[in-house]
C-alpha cells in the first residue's frame, strides 16, 4: 500500500505529532502510524472521525 502523505500533511499542518492526534480520535498511536504509512485501508468511520478532527474533508484526505 501507498503512504497516506495527505493525512501526514494534514497532522502536521495542525500542529500536531501522530501520538498527540491518536490521542484526539481515540487510537493507538502505533495504529496511526500504520494508517499514514499505508499498511491497510482505514473504515469509513475512522476515515470520517480522522477528517472531522482535522477539519479536512474525507475526499481531501483519503480520495474519493
Amino acid at each position: 500500500m501507498k503512504q497516506n502523505l495527505k493525512l501526514l500533511q494534514a497532522i502536521r499542518e495542525d500542529g500536531l505529532t501522530q501520538k498527540e492526534f491518536a490521542q484526539r480520535v481515540g487510537d493507538d498511536p502505533s495504529f496511526v502510524s500504520r494508517a499514514v504509512r499505508g499498511w491497510f485501508n482505514l473504515d469509513s468511520e475512522r476515515k470520517r472521525k480522522y477528517s472531522q478532527v482535522l477539519g479536512k474533508p474525507v475526499r481531501e484526505l483519503f480520495g474519493g
